[in-house]
């Protein structure tokens, strides 16, 4: 014969609802959370590479300055990979007007900027008098020609 066990309402069998609750409630806040982070990283790491850029067609400028004249394109033969670089996120080329970059060539210099997603930059805007400011929303980075 079976014995039958009483039904009890403190069955240590199962979650209730409220700890169920509780852990997918803890779940989400560190999702949310996690997201956010993950976010501010990939921004700063595609600022990074802007700024990277910038600089090395700055390099790449500066070793092509000759005869008192700079070239008033960027080549592509100048980099490893035969490649001008491009803004990681738009790919849209530096030294041309857009959203991701401007910037200025000339035969008497040149003026490359990045429009930066935080504001770590060097600039407030890409025009030469806040060219190098420090302090306030700089959002954008810049080089300027050294001659």
């Amino acid at each position: 014969m079976k014995k039958y066990l009483p039904q009890t309402i403190n069955n240590p069998e199962g979650f209730t609802l409220i700890e169920l609750l509780v852990v997918i409630a803890i779940i989400a806040i560190l999702s949310v959370v996690g997201i956010a982070l993950f976010t501010s990283t990939q921004q700063k790491a595609r600022d990074s590479k802007r700024i990277q850029d910038i600089i090395a067609m700055s390099k790449a400028m500066e070793v092509n300055y000759q005869n008192n004249v700079y070239p008033t394109t960027v080549s592509s033969t100048w980099f490893s990979d035969q490649t001008v670089p491009v803004d990681p996120r738009g790919a849209s080329a530096y030294a041309s007007s857009g959203p991701s970059g401007t910037g200025s060539l000339s035969t008497a210099g040149y003026t490359l900027c990045a429009t930066l997603e935080t504001s770590i930059g060097n600039a407030t805007s890409t025009t030469g008098a806040n060219l190098g400011t420090t302090g306030g929303a700089n959002g954008f980075y810049c080089r300027r020609n050294a001659q």
